[in-house]
């Protein structure tokens, strides 16, 4: 009997991605904020990644995942995700004869812009997939203050004669 031995040309994609990061970072120098993603371990977490007006969103596609068993840090701007994706009870690697969902543990971490507050976002599984909602800082709105005036006399240094509140002598 034959084996069949399944391909997996996202892993092979990553770790080409990471080698040419690799090089043009070594050999260039990426100067400025990055918005790194990385996949780490065995396992490759898809992600989807956008803003709206006051927040930023992940999704991240986790089927049958226990949401006890995923970890879900905030740490200087740089969102991590951890977990493991169990494999069915009930059949052997050896009965498969065809698998193409990802068993094992898993790691993602993504960095988000400086205007992420990590300290009020929010995580919640729907339908398979882990959905973290992460806060935009709103930038500070201007605020009209009234400056109070003191009155009083002027002292003797000449002040009313340039403010033309007295007429100067000749």
């Amino acid at each position: 009997m034959s084996s069949v031995i399944r391909w997996s040309p996202i892993s092979d994609l990553m770790s080409l991605h990471s080698a040419m990061d690799r090089l043009f970072g070594d050999t260039f120098g990426v100067p400025g904020p990055s918005r790194s993603v990385g996949a780490v371990g065995e396992g490759y977490l898809p992600l989807d990644v956008y803003q709206t007006d006051k927040e930023w969103v992940i999704r991240a596609a986790v089927p049958g995942v226990d949401p006890n068993a995923v970890e879900v840090t905030f740490d200087g701007g740089q969102i991590t995700i951890k977990g493991e994706i169990k494999p069915a009870a009930d059949a052997a690697a050896e009965h498969y004869w065809l698998r193409e969902n990802f068993v094992g543990k898993f790691s993602r971490q993504v960095t988000l812009p400086e205007d992420a507050v990590g300290e009020q976002a929010k995580a919640q599984f729907v339908n398979g997939l882990l959905i973290l909602t992460v806060p935009k800082a709103q930038p500070a709105k201007p605020k009209s203050v009234k400056i109070p005036i003191s009155g009083g006399t002027a002292s003797g240094n000449g002040e009313q004669a340039r403010l033309g509140a007295v007429p100067q002598k000749k």
